[in-house]
């Protein structure tokens, strides 16, 4: 049930976010330059709403195990994206996921953060469900919760981190 509801709210989020900005996540698309133009728009427009859903059922646990395996299938994608770019050298673009107040550049701890996030999914969907109990559910509901605000502490940390050394990069370049 925690892992269950740290990743219905990853994606409830992510999808709100995207929604809130649905012009700018086109463009985050079309950064990746791994889809033909034709299919930006319907992608960026389809995404959310799914995510929305996808995040809605892993929360209440309706058709287990298929949210879990769809979860784990838009993460994967993601991260083979990310590293696809990655290895092009285009570190600079913004990974779209839209879980923070700040833009986030890829890097290879977000494609991390997405393996780690598709093992805990994999474990879920593997796992009987024992949550019958409602005291079980709560518990599990609320050490999703935190678990969800670590996630979206160290995704700020993140990105404060790059931000922080380029200030101090070009503070020493100003110097010179």
């Amino acid at each position: 049930m925690a892992i269950r509801t740290l990743m219905a709210l990853v994606f409830l989020t992510a999808a709100v976010g995207k929604m809130r900005h649905w012009t700018v996540f086109q463009g985050v698309i079309a950064n990746y330059r791994l889809l033909p133009t034709s299919l930006v728009a319907p992608f960026a427009y389809f995404l959310p709403p799914f995510e929305a859903v996808l995040g809605a059922a892993l929360l209440i646990g309706l058709l287990r195990p298929w949210p879990e395996l769809a979860a784990t299938t838009l993460l994967t994608m993601f991260a083979v994206a990310m590293g696809i770019n990655l290895q092009r050298g285009r570190r600079h673009i913004d990974c779209g996921c839209f879980q923070s107040a700040l833009r986030q550049s890829l890097s290879w701890n977000l494609v991390i953060r997405n393996g780690v996030m598709v093992v805990l999914l994999g474990a879920a969907s593997m796992l009987e469900d024992r949550s019958g109990d409602l005291a079980m559910k709560l518990e599990g509901i609320m050490v999703g919760g935190v678990l969800f605000v670590i996630l979206q502490s160290l995704n700020i940390l993140w990105g404060i981190v790059p931000a922080w050394r380029r200030d101090q990069r070009f503070a020493s370049e100003a110097t010179r």
